[in-house]
């Protein structure tokens, strides 16, 4: 899969928690019971995912797995993944492995459904156990899976993250006057990136004319809360984003 695939991908999908489910156009939704969960003490934690990409161009659909709050992705396991024999295995054209990605958000609230009927099955994938979460189309621009960095996108969920005014917060700001949080850090462009890097991330990220990044602190726990969708983009390292306003 071209890199522009791996970005959409991740953009569309960084942002999922446990459960949680985007559910691709023209699945049948009618019968999903949303529930609503709570994770707590987040700040930092690990996590992983494969993302199995079944179906042709321009109906891409990818099967979103998990290990967040089953593991936090050992390094010596999710090293041995083996993509292509992870494509055979659960009959995929491609596996897109998308992590390790770290949450900035110390808790979340979610509302689950519970469709497509894959959801929330845990499977265990040579030694790492992950859960299916979500059902995601790819999109597609000018005939390729894929979208640039910073680039916004929908992902259709009904929750709220919540970033605690303990930790620093990380902000892309758009000359239009949009604000992006940061949800998550990868290490997947940059593999020694941490979260004490963050601070001085600015100059590396490329940014478009007229957007600026910065480092703050907030006087009070910052809360979204998005009830049908949330806009979200990635910057050059895969870094994930949602927007404030």
């Amino acid at each position: 899969m071209k890199p522009a695939a791996r970005i959409a991908l991740a953009l569309l999908l960084a942002a999922v928690l446990p459960g949680a489910v985007t559910v691709a156009a023209g699945a049948r939704t009618a019968k999903a019971r949303p529930d609503a969960r709570v994770t707590r003490a987040m700040y930092d934690d690990r996590y992983c995912e494969y993302l199995a990409v079944k179906g042709a161009p321009p109906n891409l659909l990818a099967t979103v797995w998990n290990t967040y709050g089953l593991n936090d992705c050992p390094p010596a396991l999710w090293n041995a993944s083996d993509a292509t024999a992870l494509a055979r295995e659960l009959g995929a054209l491609r596996v897109v492995l998308n992590g390790p990605r770290h949450w900035l958000i110390d808790r979340a609230r979610i509302a689950l459904a519970r469709t497509p009927k894959e959801i929330g099955t845990v499977l265990s994938f040579h030694g790492l156990r992950m859960r299916a979460i979500a059902a995601v189309r790819v999109p597609i621009t000018n005939g390729v899976p894929g979208l640039p960095p910073y680039r916004e996108v929908t992902v259709k969920r009904r929750n709220t993250f919540v970033w605690s005014h303990r930790f620093p917060v990380h902000e892309l700001l758009a000359p239009n006057g949009r604000v992006y949080v940061m949800q998550a850090y990868a290490q997947i462009v940059d593999r020694s990136l941490t979260v004490a890097g963050l601070r001085g991330l600015g100059p590396r990220l490329q940014l478009p004319a007229g957007w600026r990044y910065r480092t703050r602190r907030l006087r009070r726990d910052l809360a979204l809360t998005t009830t049908g969708n949330a806009t979200v983009l990635q910057d050059p390292l895969q870094n994930s984003y949602q927007r404030e306003r």
